[in-house]
């Protein structure tokens, strides 16, 4: 079932913070290395703890679940030396995501996984990016996502008219190129 269709019928209850669930899980030191914050890197190092996260939410009933992608942008990833690994990080997020999606869902309750797409640490608007490389960087996480198995996007935090505007436009293209649709939603 889509999930407008099933919007038309019941609410549908989000999961709730991915940084705090991070910060519960005492993650040694040695996991981290030099990327200790990169919260987004943990779906390449630490992805059973990821994993761990989201089956928790999906067990206690969330029908969207969100992937561990808010930073995976080259402009916040670059911070860490990762800009690179763009692209892998927002793919590995979503199959996180879709794996618990998959093992709990049912007929009559499907799991959605909901692409997590922040500001990062630069904003348009003030100077801090180009629209274009805002835009070009969403790209790059977008298609990570749809590839990974993303059933919607969730551009969170948005704070600048920019930003959303390049988050979209990179959604937009991306899905043409991969002929799919997606449902957007901001916060």
């Amino acid at each position: 079932m889509k999930i407008k269709e099933l919007l038309k019928t019941r609410f549908l209850i989000i999961d709730g913070a991915m940084g705090t669930q991070i910060q519960s899980l005492d993650i040694p030191k040695e996991i981290w290395g030099e990327n200790e914050g990169c919260n987004e890197y943990l779906n390449e190092v630490y992805s059973d703890g990821i994993y761990k996260i989201h089956k928790a939410y999906a067990k206690a009933g969330a029908d969207i679940i969100k992937t561990n992608t808010f930073g995976a942008l080259p402009w916040v990833l670059d911070d860490y030396a990762l800009g690179e690994k763009t692209y892998e990080l927002a793919k590995k997020g979503a199959k996180l995501v879709k794996k618990a999606c998959l093992e709990y869902e049912t007929k009559d309750k499907p799991r959605f996984c909901a692409a997590s797409l922040g500001p990062g640490t630069k904003l348009p608007s003030l100077g801090h990016i180009s629209y274009d490389e805002m835009y070009e960087g969403y790209k790059i996480a977008v298609e990570g996502l749809i590839d990974g198995g993303a059933d919607l996007f969730l551009i969170e935090t948005a704070q600048d008219p920019l930003q959303i505007k390049a988050c979209i436009h990179a959604i937009e293209d991306i899905q043409k190129v991969k002929n799919v649709k997606l449902p957007i939603m901001v916060s």
